[in-house]
C-alpha cells in the first residue's frame, strides 16, 4: 500500500530541484492533450449551446462591437463576456477572421481543460506528496466530462481553470500561519476570471467553501483573504464589462440573464431539463469515470478519515453539490467545477487506507465496464444509423478495454487503487478510449452531423458563388455558425421572395416541401429541386430530412 498521507494541515514539501517535479508534469501535459485533443479539428459544432456561442463570437469579429452578445439579430443575455473574448482572441491570432475554422474557437476549451489539470496538481500540493498531487491530475484529465468540455466552445472548461485556480489559492490561505499577499491576490484574481467567464457560479463555489471553513474550523481566514484589497480587484476586473452591456442594452442584459437565465433556473427545469435532486449523483456515475469507480472505493474511507485534506474537500465539494441538486434545472457539467474537490478526497482517502475488498472489486468491474462498453457500442452505433463501422477505431477501443481490464485484475487481486498497477492503466484506457471515439469514430457517423453536410449540399447545388442559405423548419446553431451570419430561417412566403433573383437555395424539411413549391407558384417564381440531405437531429432526438431548391435557369 502507498504510504500514507499525513492528517497535518501541513503541506509536504515539494521534491528537491526541478526535474522529478518537471519531469512528470511534462508527462503529464503530454497524456492529457493526447486524451483532450482527437476530434477537436474533425467533429463538427455540437448543437446546441457551442454554437450559439461560437456564432456569437463569430459576430462581435464581423462587427467589431465586443461589448454586446448576439445570435444575428437576436441579443444573447445569458453569460458575460469572458470566453467570448477568449474566442475572438484565438480567431485574431490565427489570422482569417470570422472564417477561422471551428477549431481555432475550441482552442481556449482546450487550454482550459489543460490548465485546470496542471492547476489541479498544484492545488493538490497543498495537501498532499507530489505522487498524490499528480494522481489527483491525472484522474481529472482522464475524465469522461472533462474531455467533453475541452472539445466544446463554452464556457465550462475555462470556469474549471479559474475555480481550481482560486480553490488551490484559498487552500493555501486557509493552511497559512501567517498573512501573505501572493495568494490571496491570486485568488481574487481567478474569481473575477470565473465571474467574466460564468457569472455567479464562481463566486457560489467560493461563499459556500468560507463559510464552511469557518463553521468547521473557526481560524481567521477572512483576515488572511485581504477582502480590502480583493474586492477592488474584482471590481477592476469586472466593472468595465458589467458597466458597459448595461449601458449598451440600457439594462436588458441583465434582466434577461438574471431574471430569465438564472432565476428561471433556480426556479423551475429551463429548456427540457428539469430534473429532482440526486440527479447529479446519477450524472456523476455516468460521466465522470474513471473517477466515479474510485470515488465509490473510497466513500467509505472518505466518511471515516479526518485532517485537513478532508475538511477541505468537504467544504468545496459538499455544499454546492446540495446547491446543485436542488436547482431545479441539471445538466451533467454544473457539477464539474467541483470534481477537482472530489478527486482530492479520492485520492487522499485511498492513499491512507485500502478500501474495503468489496467496494475495492465492485470498483475494478466499473472501472473495466466503460471501454468494454465503448468496444460494443462503435460497431453498433454505426450499424444502428446504417453507416459503415470505421474499422480503424475497434483495435484502438480494444486496447482501451485490455488496459481497463488490466487495471481490474490489479483491483481484484488487492493493489491500492492509486497505486501504479490501477492508475496507470486505467489513464491509459481513458486516453485511448478518446482517441477512439472522439478521434476515430465519431467524426465518421455522418447521419448526426445534418449541418455540415447541408451546408456542403447546398454550396455544391447553388450554381453561383456564395449562396445564402434559407432554412425552413431546420433552426440548428451549427447551421448558422457553418453557412453564416446571414442564414435565413424564414416562412416559405418569405423564402421564396428571398431566393427570387438572388444567389440562394431553400433548404425545406419533407412537411413544408409542398407549402414552398405552392409559395413559388403563386409568387410566378421559377424553383426546381436540387437535392435532399437526410441525417438525426440529435438535438431533438428525431429524424431529419431536407430538400433543396433553387433558382430554375431561365431559357433563351
Amino acid at each position: 500500500m502507498s504510504a500514507p498521507i499525513p492528517s497535518s494541515a501541513t503541506p509536504a514539501p515539494l521534491p528537491r530541484g526541478d526535474w522529478p517535479a518537471i519531469l512528470p508534469m511534462l508527462l503529464l501535459l503530454a497524456t492529457v492533450l493526447l486524451s483532450l485533443a482527437p476530434g477537436i479539428a474533425s467533429i463538427p459544432p455540437i448543437d446546441r449551446d457551442e454554437p450559439r456561442y461560437t456564432q456569437a463570437t463569430k459576430q462581435m469579429v464581423e462587427t467589431g462591437d465586443y461589448v454586446r452578445i448576439r445570435f444575428q439579430e437576436a441579443p444573447r443575455h445569458k453569460k458575460p463576456i469572458g470566453i467570448h473574448w477568449l474566442q475572438a482572441a484565438a480567431v485574431t491570432l490565427y489570422g482569417e477572421g470570422a472564417a477561422a475554422p471551428l477549431w481555432v474557437y475550441r482552442v481556449p476549451s482546450l487550454l482550459g481543460a489543460m490548465a485546470a489539470v496542471l492547476l489541479a496538481v498544484w492545488a493538490a500540493r497543498a495537501f498532499l506528496p507530489f505522487g498524490g498531487a499528480l494522481t489527483v491530475g491525472a484522474l481529472l484529465g482522464a475524465t469522461i466530462i472533462v474531455g467533453v468540455e475541452a472539445r466544446l466552445a463554452k464556457t465550462d472548461a475555462v470556469l474549471l481553470a479559474t475555480v481550481v485556480a482560486m480553490m488551490g489559492a484559498l487552500a493555501r490561505i486557509w493552511l497559512a500561519e501567517r498573512k501573505g499577499w501572493a495568494m490571496p491576490l491570486l485568488f481574487w484574481v481567478a474569481l473575477a476570471l470565473g465571474i467574466l467567464v460564468k457569472g455567479p457560479i464562481a463566486p457560489m463555489v467560493m461563499v459556500l467553501t468560507v463559510a464552511t471553513l469557518l463553521v468547521v474550523d473557526g481560524r481567521r481566514l477572512l483576515s488572511r483573504m485581504r477582502f480590502l484589497v480583493g474586492l477592488p480587484i474584482v471590481a477592476a476586473i469586472c466593472l468595465p464589462w458589467f458597466v458597459g452591456i448595461y449601458i449598451a442594452t440600457d439594462g436588458a442584459f441583465y434582466s434577461a440573464a438574471l431574471g430569465h437565465d438564472f432565476l428561471g433556473k433556480a426556479a423551475g427545469g429551463q429548456e427540457g431539463h428539469g430534473a429532482p435532486p440526486l440527479v447529479h449523483l446519477a450524472f456523476f456515475l455516468a460521466v465522470a469515470w474513471p473517477l466515479a469507480p474510485l470515488t465509490l472505493a473510497a466513500a467509505w474511507r472518505i466518511w471515516q478519515r479526518r485532517g485537513a485534506v478532508f475538511v477541505y474537500a468537504f467544504a468545496w465539494v459538499v455544499p454546492s453539490w446540495i446547491v446543485f441538486e436542488l436547482v431545479p434545472t441539471k445538466l451533467p457539467h454544473y457539477t464539474l467545477p467541483v470534481v477537482p474537490g472530489i478527486a482530492l478526497a479520492v485520492v487522499a482517502a485511498l492513499h491512507a487506507a485500502s478500501p474495503p475488498r468489496w467496494l475495492a472489486r465492485v470498483a475494478a468491474v466499473y472501472v473495466a465496464a466503460v471501454p468494454v462498453a465503448v468496444l460494443v457500442a462503435i460497431p453498433v452505433g454505426f450499424l444502428l444509423f446504417a453507416t459503415p463501422i470505421p474499422w480503424v477505431a475497434l483495435p484502438v477501443a480494444a486496447l482501451a478495454a485490455a488496459s481497463a481490464v488490466a487495471a481490474a485484475r490489479a483491483l481484484f487481486g488487492g493493489a491500492s487503487p492509486v497505486s501504479g498497477a490501477v492508475i496507470v492503466p486505467t489513464v491509459a484506457a481513458a486516453v485511448v478510449a478518446q482517441v477512439a471515439v472522439w478521434g476515430l469514430a465519431l467524426p465518421k457517423l455522418s447521419p448526426v452531423w445534418v449541418s455540415p453536410r447541408l451546408v456542403a449540399a447546398a454550396d455544391a447545388a447553388a450554381g453561383c458563388p456564395d449562396p445564402r442559405l434559407i432554412s425552413i423548419g431546420f433552426n440548428e446553431p451549427s447551421m448558422i455558425f457553418l453557412a453564416g451570419t446571414d442564414t435565413g430561417l424564414l416562412s416559405p412566403e418569405q423564402a421564396v421572395a428571398a431566393l427570387d433573383g438572388h444567389c440562394a437555395v431553400i433548404a425545406a424539411r419533407a412537411r413544408f416541401v409542398g407549402e414552398v413549391e405552392a409559395a413559388a407558384a403563386t409568387a410566378g417564381v421559377a424553383i426546381e429541386r436540387v437535392g435532399e440531405v437526410d441525417g438525426f437531429n440529435i438535438s431533438k432526438g428525431d429524424p431529419v430530412a431536407l430538400t433543396l431548391f433553387r433558382n430554375a435557369p431561365t431559357a433563351d
